[in-house]
């Protein structure tokens, strides 16, 4: 049986993007949207973000696993050559990011490593921005997606994950 691929234009999205909305909800179903950095697997279309481990986004995804991202191009120019990729998923947090923990996981090591290549800027930083980098990066957060929609002005594609292994199982053009 041929594995589904993700599409390419939503792999081009989650690569070339440096910010997504991260939004969870809380106890009382009351959404908390952030911007953070994140990173995208494209062998496993899993996406990853660091977060501190005393933020509302992590008190709500230990009550809540449930989350969703945006990731958002504009086109000044012209708004039907916005285009996005909306992530519905599952949040995990998989490790404390110290570096101890981090070099036990070969997956996590190349998470961590790929994170730092996406933004070097950050472990270039100056001192007082090192400290908050630091704390900014204090756990690791993985979302697997249950299914992503992908738009071009009013062109919009949805493809479904399987739930176990993350791969896409239907893809649908509109």
């Amino acid at each position: 049986m041929n594995k589904m691929k993700l599409p390419f234009k939503i792999i081009k999205v989650l690569r070339e993007s440096h910010f997504v909305y991260f939004c969870t909800t809380d106890q009382g179903n009351q959404a908390h949207i952030t911007p953070m950095f994140f990173l995208f697997d494209e062998k496993t279309n899993e996406i990853f973000v660091f977060a501190y481990s005393r933020s509302k986004k992590m008190k709500n995804i230990r009550v809540n696993p449930k989350v969703c991202l945006t990731v958002d191009v504009r086109d000044p120019e012209n708004p039907f050559e916005n285009r996005g990729v909306m992530v519905q998923g599952e949040a995990r947090i998989e490790k404390t990011a110290d570096p101890t923990s981090i070099s036990l996981d070969k997956k996590l090591r190349r998470v961590y490593k790929d994170f730092s290549r996406k933004y070097p800027v950050l472990t270039e930083a100056q001192s007082p921005t090192q400290v908050r980098y630091r704390e900014f990066r204090e756990v690791l957060v993985k979302v697997r997606a249950n299914k992503m929609v992908y738009w071009r002005g009013p062109y919009f594609v949805t493809v479904n994950f399987e739930r176990e292994s993350g791969t896409p199982t239907k893809i649908i053009e509109v």
